[in-house]
């Protein structure tokens, strides 16, 4: 694999570290600060400001502003003092912390999966803007955010089996379409419940 024109198996880690931000699906809980959390190995010349820019991109300002010391807060239970968080809350710290990195690259494999629906739509709805000047790679089984991407390649048992802008592939009518249409079906389908009187 390159990377322009690089042999990634020949390229400096280190260098190669630097270049991408990632949010895993299973993002690390780190026994640390809330500040430390977020600038996880990559400090900022800028301080606090940087730190609650990428907050604030994340949608984790409602986070830090509820936690007792802040950004201070150190977001562990079994520490004296700690504070845990639910999962939605880490994601987003998480988010924060691949935004605060900066880099070139930015990685994200289900980023919004433990969000409630209107933290996901903020940060989807700043996807793009987040990701100028970069190139963003996400991984998501919900079709209906591979809206935001320029490009979207759908895989099959490991392999490429279709890429095209969104509506390009929904107009082809393949593989894509079909789950596309599958997951609003099961959206639409889900029964509502009975009330019972007595």
């Amino acid at each position: 694999m390159e990377w322009d024109q690089v042999d990634l198996a020949t390229a400096d880690p280190q260098s190669v570290w630097k270049s991408v931000a990632m949010v895993p699906q299973d993002y690390t809980r780190w026994p640390l600060t809330c500040r430390e959390n977020i600038t996880l190995g990559m400090p900022s010349d800028e301080g606090d400001a940087a730190v609650l820019r990428a907050a604030e991109e994340a949608g984790a300002m409602a986070v830090v502003a509820h936690l007792p010391d802040g950004l201070d807060t150190s977001l562990a239970r079994s520490w004296w003092g700690g504070h845990d968080l639910s999962g939605g809350q880490w994601q987003r710290i998480a988010l924060a912390r691949a935004f605060h990195k900066d880099a070139p690259v930015l990685i994200l494999d289900e980023p919004t999966s433990a969000l409630d629906a209107r933290i996901e739509h903020q940060v989807f709805s700043r996807l793009r803007e987040l990701s100028a000047g970069r190139t963003a790679l996400f991984i998501t089984h919900r079709l209906a955010n591979a809206r935001v991407a320029d490009k979207v390649i759908v895989l099959e048992k490991g392999a490429v089996a279709e890429s095209g802008t969104y509506d390009e592939l929904l107009r082809i009518d393949g593989l894509f379409a079909e789950l596309h249409r599958m997951q609003e079906g099961a959206e639409r389908d889900i029964p509502t419940p009975r009330t019972t009187r007595i």
